[in-house]
């Protein structure tokens, strides 16, 4: 299903125009990038790198660089081309355009008076007539004209990827070993150790997760799924456990959304070994904080949208869970709420 926003003409305004510019930007310990300004939002801006959209604090970067950006939020911009607005604009209940911005990406006609039309989260627009001539990709949200895609952004399990995502694609063993190896880090600063027991990585596509799904009663739009089988041995206080844990992962995910996804699995691993018993949504919700932190070391613009889209989740398990943990993470921080899901331990009798 196409998420979408909907919105409907009623005015046209003018006014000045500015130019896109790409500029050598300064990172406070003088790293130098060159790219182009796309979005301020608060304390957090939008550059674009070599074609690829990027998420920063703005303290990150030097003062002068900081005055241009207050400068740059200061002009009213179409949210199409991103440049000052002048000449003939038309504005809907939310934004306004350049006229000739405003058109939908499918029939490539612009929007008139009264029309409606759907929005995804890159600034692509169309006709909602158009359902069938477009998709949206499964990992960004971002909208594609069907007919114009390149056939390997159409995964045999009935996915769909926007080409962005499928040249960051994980489509092999070893890029996913190398995500796992990039997470492990972060996992670590937040106190969760290294698995005591096996653990294998096993890529698969939507059909074969499902089924595996099936083992532990687990449904949904899965993009990963953790197994783990234990053994107890010895008796009395002198107990132990042995553990075989199997992570799957959805085959081709774009490499950010892969580290959200291993970051999330690897929280269900750190439960796992601790007999962790608590109610789904405390188990998801802390799996989901666990994967917005890995995230939050991510600085591409998908990093944020998935960030997002887990705020504004309407499961009462992934999306609700996550939020109640989210607030009690911000009362008592990392280090109490690890002792508080410890304390929930509840290990089997040999």
């Amino acid at each position: 299903m196409l998420k979408c926003i909907t919105g409907f003409l009623f005015a046209c305004l003018f006014l000045d125009t500015l130019f896109l510019e790409a500029r050598i930007w300064t990172t406070r310990d003088g790293t130098k990038s060159q790219g182009e300004l796309i979005e301020v939002t608060d304390d957090r801006i939008g550059l674009r790198i070599n074609g690829r959209d990027y998420h920063f604090s703005l303290n990150r970067f030097s003062d002068q660089d900081q005055a241009y950006v207050r400068q740059w939020a200061k002009v009213s911009r179409c949210p199409v081309c991103l440049r000052g607005l002048s000449g003939k604009t038309k504005r809907t209940s939310a934004d306004e355009f350049h006229a000739s911005c405003f058109r939908c990406m499918v029939c490539e006609k612009g929007f008139v008076g009264g029309e409606r039309f759907q929005r995804d989260p890159w600034g692509g627009m169309a006709h909602l007539s158009h359902g069938k001539s477009l998709e949206s990709c499964g990992s960004c949200s971002k909208f594609f004209v069907r007919n114009k895609a390149n056939p390997r952004q159409f995964f045999d399990d009935g996915r769909v990827s926007c080409e962005t995502c499928i040249q960051d694609g994980v489509l092999d063993q070893a890029l996913l070993e190398q995500v796992l190896q990039r997470i492990k880090p972060v996992m670590r600063e937040l106190g969760l150790a290294e698995p005591k027991g096996s653990l294998a990585l096993h890529m698969v596509d939507r059909n074969l997760l499902n089924r595996e799904a099936l083992k532990i009663n687990a449904r949904g739009n899965l993009r990963g799924l953790t197994l783990t089988k234990y053994k107890v041995v010895g008796r009395g206080s002198r107990t132990s456990a042995t553990f075989d844990h199997k992570i799957f992962v959805l085959y081709g995910l774009p490499h950010v959304e892969c580290v959200s996804v291993l970051a999330h699995e690897w929280a269900h691993v750190w439960l796992n070994e601790r007999f962790i018993d608590a109610s789904p949504p405390v188990i998801e919700g802390f799996c989901n904080l666990v994967s917005e932190h890995a995230l939050d070391r991510e600085k591409s613009k998908l990093s944020s949208v998935i960030r997002e889209n887990m705020l504004k989740s309407d499961s009462p398990v992934y999306g609700a869970g996550y939020r109640q943990m989210k607030q009690r993470l911000a009362q008592i921080g990392w280090a109490v709420l690890l002792k508080e899901m410890k304390a929930k331990s509840s290990p089997p009798q040999s």
